[in-house]
């Protein structure tokens, strides 16, 4: 097993475990489901949301291809793992949910997440859960980046002794078809990267029927 739990929003949560100090890049990029209403993920033209915070969730909805990339406590990439993730709306667009799955050979792993946003503090919120978790769900809270087209989340989980692990998401917006999201482990002042997911949306194949001729 890769990690105990992932997160999207990347959303993952990792082990925690013992790390070398990997000075952060300034440059880098730390800053089952029914089908969407809509594949290119823009329902903005057709519903009126709650608010413009809101609204900007509208980008996650759809299919997505995914292809995560994970990496040691030195920041070296050691295991490559593809999968799928589907978005949703829910709750008459006021939140999103997240069915995000991939798989090894020896390990399929699955995971739902959540996201809205919440007026009162100004923040997103959210939660994570996976099917290796045995510690509850980790919960998300962030904010968006107009400038860098960036999500940046605080994500909090437990480790199995019972103390919190913390880590930064990076979720960056390159495109309407692409996104990434880069995970970092902070632990007291090291900060390490632990994993990046690529994200390309897909229109998925419909299914055919090809009716018999006669004769």
């Amino acid at each position: 097993m890769l990690t105990d739990t992932r997160f999207w929003l990347g959303l993952g949560t990792l082990a925690a475990a013992s790390l070398s100090t990997v000075a952060p890049d300034a440059n880098a990029d730390r800053s089952t489901q029914p089908a969407p209403a809509s594949v290119s993920g823009k329902e903005s033209a057709e519903v009126e949301f709650a608010s413009p915070e809101l609204a900007r969730l509208d980008e996650f909805i759809g299919p997505w291809r995914v292809t995560e990339t994970h990496f040691n406590s030195r920041g070296e990439p050691i295991a490559t793992v593809k999968g799928t993730e589907e978005i949703s709306w829910i709750l008459d667009h006021h939140a999103i949910r997240r069915s995000y799955r991939t798989k090894t050979e020896t390990t399929a792993y699955e995971a739902i997440g959540t996201l809205t946003y919440n007026e009162v503090d100004k923040k997103y919120h959210g939660f994570w859960f996976d099917n290796f978790s045995k510690a509850g769900p980790a919960t998300v809270t962030g904010k968006w980046n107009e400038e860098t087209r960036t999500f940046e989340f605080a994500v909090e989980s437990l480790a199995k002794d019972g103390s919190p692990v913390r880590y930064e998401v990076y979720e960056l917006f390159t495109d309407e078809k692409r996104r990434k999201a880069t995970t970092y482990l902070l632990k007291g002042d090291q900060v390490t990267k632990r994993l990046e997911v690529q994200y390309t949306r897909y229109v998925p194949c419909p299914s055919v029927i090809i009716p018999l001729r006669d004769g």
